[in-house]
């Protein structure tokens, strides 16, 4: 048996912008998947995925040589599969080459966001001895903010410099994070087709040094005060570039401020007020959050 586990990830500052080289706060969460593999006499790869309330939620059957589908009870998502394990094997061929049972866990619900994706293909990458960014490059895409809080043992600082990733790992705990609060919204954003709306936009560099510096003064702040500036202020930039009113609309009674997390429209949000903030958010129907020690690594 071997085994291999990725963290779970949240995008704290710098969404959409980080793909336009703007410097981010990437968090790895607590919460992640599990790959563990085992081998088999026969030419079958089966393959079996559990969510956090360890019930199966997908599963697929390939021929071993050609990866053909089998069996599966989701057609597009084995096919995105199976486009990750040939890639997998046009950059490492000796990888694959015999029948494997193989099952991922999660411990945090697919549905959050939290990089059920990411999770995965940093988990292949480290199973097939091949580079975690091209793989994400040739198959989902994206910043690769996620993969590199995937392996991090840290929050870290994430830009793009002429499409090569720049890592640095930070300190993110800061003395008021008992007001700190993740929430999720009961809905999942899809963060490609946000990315490919994004994408059509024309940003000027004034606005990435903007986001790059408010990413850097959130982690040297030590006054929630103008934590809670810094998060009204990126809020209002990525409302103004989106032309979406900001998350603090929904919930104008809310004493504190709220921020999007990644895509806008769902997951996760961050909230920074009171300790009994996640009793406000239940009783608007959002009942699953968590204060920053039990959710951010």
């Amino acid at each position: 048996m071997i085994r291999f586990y990725s963290n779970g990830k949240v995008l704290l500052t710098g969404e959409y912008l980080v793909l336009h080289g703007a410097e981010s706060i990437g968090l790895p969460t607590k919460m992640g998947q599990d790959l563990v593999i085992n081998d088999r006499n026969d030419k079958i790869i089966e393959w079996t995925s559990y969510n956090i309330d360890k019930i199966s939620w997908f599963n697929c059957l390939f021929k071993k040589d050609s990866l053909d589908i089998l069996k599966t009870n989701d057609f597009d998502i084995a096919k995105r599969l199976q486009n990750l394990l040939k890639v997998s094997k046009e950059l490492n061929p000796k990888f694959l080459i015999s029948g494997k049972t193989i099952t991922t866990s999660l411990t945090f619900d697919f549905k959050w966001g939290l990089g059920t994706s990411s999770t995965l293909v940093n988990n292949i990458a480290q199973w097939a001895e091949i580079n975690p960014y091209h793989l994400l490059e040739k198959t989902f895409g994206g910043s690769g903010y996620d993969i590199a809080c995937a392996s991090s043992k840290s929050s870290l600082l994430y830009s793009l410099e002429a499409k090569k990733q720049k890592i640095k790992s930070v300190k993110f705990f800061p003395k008021f994070r008992k007001n700190l609060f993740f929430v999720y919204q009961n809905k999942k954003q899809n963060t490609r087709n946000s990315i490919l709306k994004f994408k059509k936009k024309s940003i000027k560099y004034s606005t990435i040094n903007q986001i790059s510096k408010i990413s850097k003064d959130l982690l040297i702040t030590t006054c929630i005060e103008e934590f809670k500036d810094l998060v009204f202020a990126h809020e209002r930039i990525i409302s103004e570039l989106l032309e979406l009113n900001p998350l603090s609309e929904k919930f104008p009674d809310y004493q504190g401020c709220i921020k999007s997390l990644g895509a806008w429209g769902g997951d996760f949000l961050l909230a920074v007020g009171p300790e009994d903030s996640l009793n406000y958010f239940k009783n608007k129907g959002l009942n699953i959050g968590y204060n920053f020690d039990k959710f951010i690594l």
